[in-house]
């Protein structure tokens, strides 16, 4: 009659060990950079497109983004986290930024632009984007950029910055190293039809090897597919090398559920902490999430296709509200179909909705914050949507030009795999005003002069190929 107890006493002890045991490995895990040493995190190599191993995201941990960042104090990032804190995001968002702010590494001094003092120009077809400003005549008082033959800058005497084009640049030589472009959402909206081909045409005159173009599909801005291929394929001309990104739901919108007139697209009434938890289990969400994969994939086809160099990304949310459980529940259902055609990349909006985190799951990420430009890593990506920027005379919302430069530069020096261009008049949004339905908005393409300053923007530090050997002359317009 005594033995009894013991032998359930040793029982009741071995299991209170073993589940002391479970939770000392599991404390351990979570202890900074424990993650990355012992739970073999799965890392796809930067800029090239890898399925994912199921095992690999089961133990993979959030990367420790604060080791080896130092914060600097000149006057440029002091100004950056000023515009920063000001911004509440004009996009089909408008959220508060990140509380607190990883600090931001910006050089203090704007590098060299390249080069191009021995442009010259021979006959090519009239459609490859380089008679944008032909016929435009110069300021009296200005020089001319060696970025952008043909485009001249008023000088620091002037009553106000402007870049005038002048003449045909047909002198404009190829560049190349990164791939630059613009985030345009709206690239399927019919009413943002002259906006989206102002976009492309910059991107063409601009001759960058590596153009880039992200654009939302889940319906928020129109489902035209036919046209969205028509634009890959002319990006994709004269061995161009696209980097095509493609936004699967919108997170923004998806913050405003309750009020927000835009739900025209999935997920539109559902709010964020519901949507974490239903998204792993719920199979209405997740078929409606799947067709949206089966378009991106069609698309992602068509773009491996018109071009060999030509890459895809997927980014499962806009501006995402997930954490690392409903984004790996995505992102198997886009795995699971897109295979190998597309890479992952993460696009978390730090600090706009309770319960998210920015764990990739060893995915690159792409980061729309000014605060957060300082994490970036190489592979990564960065966007000024919801941002914006200004132009030379003031125009516009954002960083100031020269600001920018050193944002792009900086991105190229950090080995950024592509950065985009982005302003709310491109989008039909006006910070602080409430977003309307993108049918009833107003779409403001870019002046001459502002697409001037863009493709002077989108070629900055990038590097020239050689020349041809059979060019001519430049020739331009008095």
């Amino acid at each position: 009659m005594t033995r009894l107890p013991t032998k359930r006493n040793a029982i009741y002890l071995a299991i209170l060990a073993a589940l002391l045991v479970v939770w000392g490995v599991g404390l351990a895990g979570m202890l900074p950079g424990a993650g990355s040493r012992t739970m073999g995190i799965f890392k796809p190599p930067k800029g090239k497109d890898v399925a994912y191993d199921a095992l690999d995201l089961d133990r993979a941990a959030a990367p420790d983004i604060s080791e080896g960042i130092k914060p600097t104090l000149d006057p440029f990032e002091q100004e950056l986290r000023r515009l920063a804190a000001e911004s509440s995001g004009a996009g089909d968002g408008g959220d508060s930024k990140d509380a607190n702010p990883a600090p931001t590494i910006i050089p203090t001094a704007t590098p060299e632009p390249t080069k191009d003092t021995d442009s010259r120009a021979k006959s090519l077809p009239p459609d490859d984007g380089r008679n944008l400003f032909s016929g435009l005549t110069p300021e009296p008082t200005s020089q001319v950029t060696d970025i952008l033959p043909g485009v001249v800058v008023r000088g620091p005497g002037g009553a106000a910055p402007l870049v005038t084009p002048t003449g045909t640049p047909t002198g404009r030589r190829w560049v190349g190293g990164q791939s630059r472009g613009y985030t345009m959402l709206y690239a399927m909206q019919p009413q943002a039809r002259q906006v989206v081909e102002a976009n492309v045409q910059a991107l063409l005159g601009a001759r960058i090897r590596e153009p880039h173009i992200g654009v939302l599909i889940d319906g928020t801005f129109s489902r035209d597919f036919a046209y969205l291929k028509d634009i890959v394929t002319r990006l994709s001309a004269d061995d161009r090398a696209l980097t095509l990104t493609l936004y699967l739901s919108n997170g923004p919108t998806m913050r405003k559920w309750e009020m927000t007139p835009i739900d025209q697209h999935i997920f539109a009434r559902i709010s964020p902490e519901e949507f974490r938890l239903q998204i792993r289990r719920n199979m209405t969400l997740r078929a409606e999430f799947l067709a949206v994969v089966l378009q991106a994939k069609d698309v992602f086809t068509h773009n491996s296709n018109a071009g060999s160099g030509n890459s895809n990304v997927a980014i499962v949310m806009l501006e995402d509200n997930l954490e690392v459980f409903s984004y790996r529940a995505l992102r198997e259902i886009a795995a699971e179909q897109l295979g190998t055609m597309a890479s992952f990349m993460r696009n978390p909006c730090v600090g706009c909705v309770d319960g998210n985190d920015d764990n990739t799951l060893g995915d690159s990420r792409e980061e729309h914050q000014l605060e957060r430009f300082g994490i970036l890593k190489s592979g990564d990506a960065y966007s000024l949507d919801g941002i914006g920027f200004k132009y030379p005379n003031g125009e516009g919302t954002g960083p100031a030009s020269a600001q920018l430069v050193d944002l792009i530069d900086e991105s190229y020096r950090r080995g950024l795999r592509y950065f985009g261009l982005w302003q709310e008049d491109w989008q039909g949004v006006r910070e602080g005003v409430p977003n309307k339905r993108p049918e009833e908005r107003t779409y403001i393409a870019s002046s001459p002069d502002q697409q001037a300053f863009e493709i002077q923007m989108l070629r900055s530090g990038l590097i020239p190929e050689a020349e041809d050997e059979d060019v001519n002359e430049t020739v331009t317009s008095p």
